[in-house]
């Protein structure tokens, strides 16, 4: 989880320091390759028995009334956050850790601790056994960039190399490759004669690391079915120039947006490697909280990789003896240590420990994926951008389908900017409120453009619930929720079914667009307006003025409604008012609303 590069960072509150404490006992010591009674290995499982980190009561969640607060018990960030990120009028606060996450961050660092003292003396060892040069790391472990990166500089070894599957993924690689060429080469090299003749038949074994690029890869007609599916919420150009297409996804990230890349075969393994990425500007701060809350949906305190231009990754990172010209990490595989000198240039790519898990992308292995880096290195004298994986729902793996990636992308509510694919720059259809209400010439006396009758898409269940204490009722204990489940839409799910509204009125005005209502006459109905006032046609653009600043705004928590399912052409829309911001869809002329045990149908 990256918990144990904290273990030296501290948080001030009420006057308080927060820190977490040192855990002395070692839980795993020894050596792996000596039965000495002083040497071998051993353990202590008594640090970990009982009760479950995640399980521990802790008087952090619960407020002065004892109720749970709605917060993640490992959701916390430094305490030199950039304060100045706004949602709506509001300013964020900053996160400090609860006492189990401190546990679990002192937990961690004396495991991560022990299984790197453990590792590099037995690797060590057999170095000096062997007299081998080159190291090559397999298994689960292989998957520790902070272990992988100790290796790579500490022990001089001439190459290091760790696949980008050495997990249990990578034993289906394995097993192809023993289909296909048995244990024939290991017993030649090893001078088996009986060998020869077995050799002679296989295919020549590769000389390269395969790539990681094992995946399907999406055809044309692929991409413009799932463009065509979701096409009322997208605004889609298809860009042939690459030159021109790489420009506009460079410029949109050097101006802090957010970017879906999602381009060839995806990657075997857990890292994303620029073919299923969401890439962002390294120099951004603000962007760590930003993507992990808006994007991701995760805890603020996890880091994210650079993926850096190789030439220039050892003027930025420390990552030992290059003479050899090899590229050091070119699947996401080593944690090496930003130079202090450039730490506040890339401070969204640089963990709190000074650290930072690296991919290195050559021209050679990447050309597409450089060429980008290049166009933004340009821009900002940077040769590297923030790299996370593409994916943007809770528990849902790295995204494989053009559907898929179509999906992650709208599920981002807003706050991905622009998804590529391909071809194919897409973005968000915004709001369009003059199609809406109609148009007419400048005397008012001819109507140009008839006024939308807005429509909902396909048919939806809304559900209201109401909490509210024991005893005297009072308002303000009253807690009532509101969701809809609507499978048209291009985000539904069946692990992701429902999505929580505003409140009851967000409901009521969905059921309301049902195909005959114009959005005018839905506004004089919703908008609050003194008894007996008219909705004159002052009236109208004032509202109108109000609506188009909250729908269009483009950061959350209006940018999250804004693109729930945006937006605005004869199927779509997405309107507020004087209250509330309100969001329909579009399509379907029918839909079910159930309250409690009533249903409602519309039509």
């Amino acid at each position: 989880m990256g918990l144990a590069p904290w273990m030296g960072s501290s948080w001030k509150r009420d006057g308080l320091t927060l820190r977490p404490a040192e855990q002395e006992r070692r839980i795993i010591w020894g050596t792996l390759y000596s039965e000495e009674e002083d040497k071998k290995f051993q353990q202590d499982k008594s640090v970990v028995v009982g009760m479950p980190l995640v399980s521990r009561m802790d008087s952090d969640l619960f407020d002065g009334e004892g109720n749970l607060i709605e917060k993640r018990r490992y959701d916390f960030d430094d305490d030199e956050s950039d304060d100045s990120i706004v949602e709506g009028e509001e300013t964020q606060d900053k996160r400090l850790p609860t006492a189990v996450a401190l546990e679990a961050i002192t937990l961690a660092h004396r495991i991560q601790v022990d299984l790197e003292d453990i590792t590099i003396d037995f690797v060590k060892h057999f170095k000096e056994q062997t007299g081998e040069e080159n190291l090559c790391i397999a298994g689960g472990v292989g998957l520790n960039s902070v272990l992988n990166g100790r290796l790579s500089r500490e022990l001089g070894f001439s190459n290091t190399f760790i696949s980008p599957y050495p997990g249990d993924d990578g034993i289906a690689v394995g097993c192809c490759a023993f289909g296909i060429f048995g244990n024939s080469i290991l017993e030649e090299a090893l001078g088996d004669k009986r060998a020869s003749s077995a050799t002679s038949s296989c295919p020549k074994i590769w000389k390269e690391p395969i790539s990681p690029y094992l995946g399907p890869s999406p055809t044309e007609s692929s991409m413009k079915e799932a463009i065509e599916a979701a096409k009322p919420w997208l605004e889609v150009e298809a860009i042939r120039d690459e030159d021109i297409r790489l420009e506009l996804v460079a410029q949109e990230i050097e101006s802090g947006g957010v970017v879906a890349w999602y381009t060839g075969r995806s990657e075997l393994g857990p890292r994303a490697l620029g073919h299923r990425s969401i890439l962002a500007d390294p120099r951004k701060k603000s962007l760590v909280r930003f993507i992990n809350q808006y994007v991701k949906k995760r805890e603020s305190f996890r880091p994210f990789a650079p993926s850096v231009l190789v030439e220039h990754a050892a003027d930025w990172f420390d990552l030992g003896d290059t003479s050899n010209g090899s590229n050091k990490s070119p699947f996401m595989s080593l944690t090496a240590t930003v130079f202090a000198s450039k730490r506040e240039l890339i401070p969204a790519v640089t963990h709190v420990d000074g650290s930072s898990r690296l991919q290195t992308v050559s021209e050679e292995a990447e050309p597409l994926y450089y060429k980008l880096i290049s166009k933004f290195f340009d821009l900002t004298g940077v040769p590297m951008v923030l790299n996370t994986s593409f994916n943007t729902l809770p528990g849902e793996p790295i995204v494989e389908s053009p559907f898929n990636a179509i999906r992650s992308f709208l599920c981002s509510m807003g706050a991905i900017e622009m998804l590529v694919m391909g071809d194919y720059v897409i973005k968000r259809k915004k709001a369009d409120l003059k199609t809406l209400l109609g148009q007419v010439d400048k005397r008012e006396v001819e109507i140009r453009t008839e006024p939308l009758c807005p429509k909902r898409s396909g048919a939806c269940t809304i559900e209201t619930t109401t909490e509210a204490e024991a005893g005297e009722i009072d308002e303000n204990s009253i807690e009532t929720k509101t969701r809809v489940r609507m499978p048209a839409r291009p985000m539904h799910h069946e692990s992701n079914e429902w999505y929580e509204l505003m409140d009851e009125l967000e409901g009521e005005m969905l059921s309301v667009c049902d195909g005959t209502a114009t959005l005018s006459d839905i506004l004089s109905q919703y908008t609050e307006m003194e008894e007996g006032e008219e909705m004159t046609k002052e009236r109208i653009e004032e509202a109108e003025a109000e609506l188009n600043v909250l729908a269009l705004e483009s950061s959350p928590p209006y940018g999250r409604i804004r693109n729930l399912f945006v937006p605005c052409n004869p199927e779509a829309f997405v309107f507020g008012h004087t209250r509330h911001l309100v969001h329909a869809w579009s399509v379907c002329p029918s839909c079910s609303v159930e309250d409690g045990s009533e249903s409602v149908e519309y039509g």
